[in-house]
């Protein structure tokens, strides 16, 4: 249970920091969860290198060298 509370501890210290770099995203709001506000930054203005591509709903999505979405969930699901 310790573990548990110092990682979410430490993740929410981790996202103040990553809300100076990116304040465009309001990640001291959500703190990064993919919730509906988060989600729309994300299609609005594409993915930083801070977002983890290889998690669920990222991974469902293409982007451009810029991190700007190219295909979204629903259009790559419909591509393949």
């Amino acid at each position: 249970a310790a573990a548990s509370i110092l990682a979410k501890v430490t993740r929410d210290r981790l996202m103040k920091e990553y809300a100076r770099l990116y304040p465009e995203y309001e990640l001291e709001r959500h703190k990064g969860y993919p919730t509906a506000v988060h989600m729309a930054k994300v299609r609005a203005l594409g993915a930083t290198p801070i977002h983890r591509r290889t998690f669920a709903p990222l991974k469902h999505m293409e982007f451009d060298e810029d991190g700007k979405i190219i295909v979204s969930a629903g259009e790559k699901d419909r591509k393949e």
